[in-house]
């Protein structure tokens, strides 16, 4: 069940830094960078070291203390190297990612979500795409900005007639009865902000409404 903080959104894009936007250009020009290896001068371990001293280490450079497959793990670096455009809020926007008015951030006692923008076209086809996530997750923080924390994968209850839960990532999808008119099919992916509860949690405690804007 869902735990709804309701804020208005006034939304301050965080802009990439000059850091940041080196980083992307250097994953732009090298899709497997972030590829794990035993080798310590490997690409994958320079990029990774990289990201750290720009205050942007994924999950996936850090030890895992939950097990995820070599296959997943691949996808997880897709992932990554996909959305590090939408580190700018105003990106995502011009991309097909926003937000549903009346869009509230989303927290409960068990951790946050942050606000959910969403690709109403990825929502309507029912199909989960690695690089297209349904919602982007955006965490206010004290400066008044957006921090981007990860993405979650839906499915409208509507859309899956199946007895099964749909899996994706090698995870079963959470269903959540309360959102929209069927209902829908979920998961979270902490693929920016690390969750301790875990990278598909449905709630990070790291993640909080507090600094969301009063209505």
């Amino acid at each position: 069940m869902f735990f709804h903080v309701s804020r208005t959104v006034f939304f301050q894009p965080r802009i990439l830094t000059a850091g940041a936007l080196l980083v992307l250009a250097l994953c732009a020009t090298s899709a497997p960078v972030l590829a794990h290896s035993n080798d310590p001068g490997s690409p994958g371990d320079r990029v990774c070291t990289l990201l750290s001293m720009l205050g942007q280490t994924p999950p996936q450079c850090q030890e895992q203390s939950e097990e995820i497959s070599p296959e997943v793990q691949a996808k997880l670096d897709d992932l990554f190297l996909s959305i590090l455009p939408f580190f700018n809020f105003d990106v995502a926007v011009a991309a097909g990612w926003d937000t549903i008015p009346g869009g509230e951030c989303v927290e409960s006692p068990m951790g946050g979500m942050g606000y959910h923008l969403q690709n109403l076209d990825q929502l309507a086809n029912g199909h989960l795409n690695l690089l297209r996530p349904e919602a982007l997750l955006y965490a206010p923080i004290e400066d008044g900005s957006l921090k981007f924390v990860g993405v979650e994968y839906i499915i409208p209850g509507a859309l899956w007639d199946h007895p099964d839960p749909p899996v994706f990532l090698e995870q079963q999808l959470h269903f959540n009865p309360n959102v929209g008119p069927t209902g829908i099919w979920a998961l979270h992916v902490w693929i920016v902000e690390e969750n301790p509860n875990g990278m598909f949690a449905d709630w990070n405690p790291e993640v909080s409404c507090e600094f969301a804007a009063e209505e």
